[in-house]
């Protein structure tokens, strides 16, 4: 039985919206549990849908353990067994709705019906799935995660807030009147007297929950207003406070300790980039270069920022096993490869010795790749961006994505019959002399169609010069032919 793959886009998209959806469903679930209202109604059942959806997911997923993919689905089902099988099924038994339909009424029920809120602590190990799935910053998914278990804390203790009653069950709305009266005594004196009691309103549940998360936030932060504090004659507000108060400042003593270093580490490639454009503005004022020159330094390190975000392929690829990093390339490469006349019918060992040797290189608007009348060394790929082909000054062709250039040069000796110039930011990799004399002496069937392709376009460029030395006698003899004979001499 084909299985989902694990680290494919159902897993991360489903990834994506259990993460949220866990959270609204804990923290509903758990409040209407303090707050006495009904809980099995539509959203109930959607959520419990949800639960089981995820546990057939898991069931129906491959698995990576100790860095095999694993694909059959006894075993699959074995490790699942061994990690969130049971909490996952627990989770998605709905016990409320059993709990009311069978009248369960004892204390051990209250346990069966918070099971679900047991699908909390998978979270962590969805959000780290998702950072491989989903291929997002490290320091980005450390904060989505401090963030859920922020709001699970304060859900949390404000539930608990509530539940040893530290949140007044009414408000008033109308304040007491006072009246200031004079005490019919052997000391007649002016004193305050209550003429009218204050109007009071019994709040609502989310009113309550309300003022439980206000106390949570202004405890935990340790800000504090005072406000709300427990009452000095009730132990358990008291106890509840101090635990509340260790908490918060462990916590928030956590977070402000670890976000500048998780916004540090989503910038660190960026910082490396802003120090080493320092370091190269300073070379250039001190050799001082050309404005016009320093700009276009300038515009090239920021295409490099832009298009790889300061990591070269060599970096990458350097620290890959040599068989691993040939594979990537040749995925990288191998459809331009198959656009070079030259490599056409080739074999496919060949075309893995040739990534090998390939390198890569970037170029800004208006510079010259190549430059005509110098001697070529090189044959160029183009795999991003666009060129020009200009002879004697003047643009005759142009060049897009995935041509390749310059290679005549390699097979003739002779000097470059044209120049190329970059007309959008391009990426090119390239092949020197050596690495394709190399493969000629290697590879025969490569050999072979060097020679044949150059035979054929040193006949093509023979007979173009041809043609063009013929069209130009032509025209300088109609040129003559048409100018007036010159006056006859006189006696």
């Amino acid at each position: 039985m084909p299985l989902i793959k694990h680290n494919g886009q159902i897993r991360g998209r489903w990834g994506l919206f259990l993460v949220p959806a866990n959270l609204i469903f804990g923290v509903t679930l758990s409040y209407r549990m303090r707050a006495g209202e009904p809980i099995v109604d539509l959203f109930y059942w959607a959520m419990m849908a949800i639960m089981w959806i995820d546990l057939a997911l898991d069931l129906l997923s491959t698995r990576k353990h100790r860095m095999e993919v694993v694909s059959d689905w006894k075993r699959v089902l074995k490790l699942y067994s061994q990690g969130w099988l049971i909490p996952d099924l627990l989770a998605a038994i709905p016990f409320e709705f059993l709990a009311q339909a069978f009248h369960w009424e004892s204390d051990w029920t209250l346990l069966l019906r918070a099971l679900p809120l047991t699908k909390t602590f998978k979270v962590s190990a969805v959000l780290a799935d998702l950072q491989l799935i989903l291929q997002l910053p490290r320091a980005l998914m450390q904060l989505m995660s401090l963030g859920y278990w922020a709001i699970q804390a304060i859900h949390a203790v404000s539930l608990g807030w509530w539940w040893v009653g530290g949140v007044p069950e009414t408000i008033e709305t109308t304040p007491a009147k006072i009246a200031w009266v004079w005490e019919d005594d052997t000391h007649a004196q002016l004193v305050p007297k209550v003429i009218a009691e204050p109007e009071l309103r019994k709040m609502e549940h989310w009113e309550t929950y309300l003022r439980a998360v206000y106390w949570t936030v202004t405890t935990m932060t340790t800000i504090g207003y005072g406000d709300y504090s427990p009452s000095k004659d009730n132990n358990g507000q008291i106890m509840f406070t101090i635990l509340a108060q260790i908490g918060g400042v462990s916590f928030y003593g956590y977070i402000v300790g670890n976000i500048p270093v998780l916004i540090a580490n989503r910038d660190a490639a960026r910082a490396a980039f802003e120090s080493r454009n320092e370091i190269i503005g300073e070379f250039m004022r001190i050799k001082q270069l050309p404005v016009s020159m320093q700009d276009r330094v300038r515009d090239y390190y920021q295409y490099l920022w832009e298009s790889r975000k300061n990591v070269s392929d060599t970096e990458v690829l350097g620290t890959l096993p040599h068989a691993l990093s040939v594979d990537v390339l040749v995925f990288l490469n191998n459809e331009i490869l198959q656009k070079v006349e030259f490599f056409k019918g080739v074999k496919d060992i060949f075309i893995r010795e040739v990534v090998g040797m390939l390198t890569t290189e970037a170029y800004i608007p208006g510079d010259f790749i190549i430059r005509e009348g110098e001697f070529g060394t090189r044959m160029y790929f183009l795999t991003n961006g666009s060129v020009d082909i200009v002879i004697n000054g003047n643009r005759v062709a142009s060049l897009g994505t995935g041509s390749p250039f310059g290679e005549m040069a390699l097979v003739s000796g002779d000097k470059r019959n044209a120049s190329v110039q970059a007309t959008t930011y391009c990426d090119v990799y390239v092949l020197d002399r050596s690495g394709f004399d190399l493969l000629r002496s290697r590879y025969e069937d490569f050999d072979k169609n060097v020679t044949e392709i150059t035979e054929r376009r040193n006949a093509a460029n023979l007979k173009a010069k041809q043609d063009r030395e013929l069209a130009a006698a032509a025209k300088a003899a109609a040129e003559a032919a048409a100018q007036p004979p010159p006056p006859e001499a006189t006696a």
